[in-house]
């Protein structure tokens, strides 16, 4: 797939994983809308896209819109859509998380996360899934996690909103093959983005110890490696070779992943007691 003239939509477009695709896909000849709640930092973002920028034609434009609610993702983006067009790729990158043990994560915690990395895609897509199937083409692309398929200690509320937007992936992937709308799932590693930032000023040792200390990977390579499995209309793509190897793994372990996740856990437990 040619990016040259295409329109691309990223929500979570003004910072992290986000930011650094837009920029990626604006090297390509792509034009850009640009979707986040803070006008300051889309202003700043509209900015940095703009410098990638290889042809006069090419655009950016910024929205400023809360994901979490339907109507006003509906009532913001009609008119842009309008405007514009309906844009040929849609990326929901948008996400947020807050690492604790079950009880220590409040109720509207636990929606905080839902709402924005779960109902976020879902509101979005709705708004721009009938017209790519009228069109009969686009491609949605969501942003999942190692969370989507394995499940570690202290990311209750995290990894449940990821698991559902596999689920979402899943079946959007077999109801829009007939459209000719493509479907993606992204699994980033840690990535050195301020979400990973934010994670980790509450992220619990037992947490740490069992996911690794791995070197987080930078977003531009993590956005390139993104680009690519959009271009080859790749429904997984996973950026780097430890998390290919981790869905490997739980794949064919199927339920035996658990007995390699209870004896880190259990490991970290002991090292560190349960209020760690």
């Amino acid at each position: 797939m040619k990016l040259s003239n295409k329109l691309v939509l990223i929500s979570g477009g003004s910072s992290g994983i986000g930011l650094s695709l837009a920029k990626k896909m604006a090297e390509k000849g792509a034009s850009l809308l640009i979707c986040a709640r803070r006008e300051n930092q889309l202003a700043t973002a509209k900015e940095e896209i703009s410098k990638s920028f290889i042809d006069d034609r090419q655009f950016v434009e910024t929205v400023s819109v809360d994901m979490r609610s339907f109507e006003t993702v509906k009532n913001t983006l009609s008119p842009v859509f309008d405007r514009f067009g309906v844009p040929d790729i849609v990326v929901h990158s948008a996400g947020v998380v807050y690492p604790a043990v079950f009880e220590k994560i409040s109720n509207e915690q636990f929606h905080w996360m839902m709402d924005t990395n779960y109902f976020g895609a879902v509101n979005l897509f709705q708004t721009v899934v009938p017209k790519m199937k009228e069109r009969k083409s686009g491609h949605i692309v969501a942003m999942g996690s190692a969370a989507s398929f394995i499940g570690i200690w202290g990311y209750s509320a995290y990894s449940g909103s990821k698991y559902a937007i596999r689920g979402l992936c899943d079946v959007l992937r077999s109801e829009l093959k007939p459209y000719h709308v493509q479907v993606s799932i992204v699994f980033p590693p840690d990535t050195d983005t301020p979400q990973l930032a934010y994670e980790n000023q509450f992220k619990p040792k037992i947490t740490r110890e069992v996911s690794g200390t791995i070197k987080p990977l930078s977003p531009d390579f993590v956005a390139t490696k993104i680009l690519q499995g959009i271009q080859q209309k790749k429904y997984v793509i996973m950026p780097d070779r430890d998390t290919k190897l981790l869905y490997t793994a739980s794949n064919l372990l199927g339920t035996g992943i658990h007995r390699v996740l209870d004896y880190f856990t259990l490991k970290a437990f002991n090292k560190y007691g349960p209020d760690a």
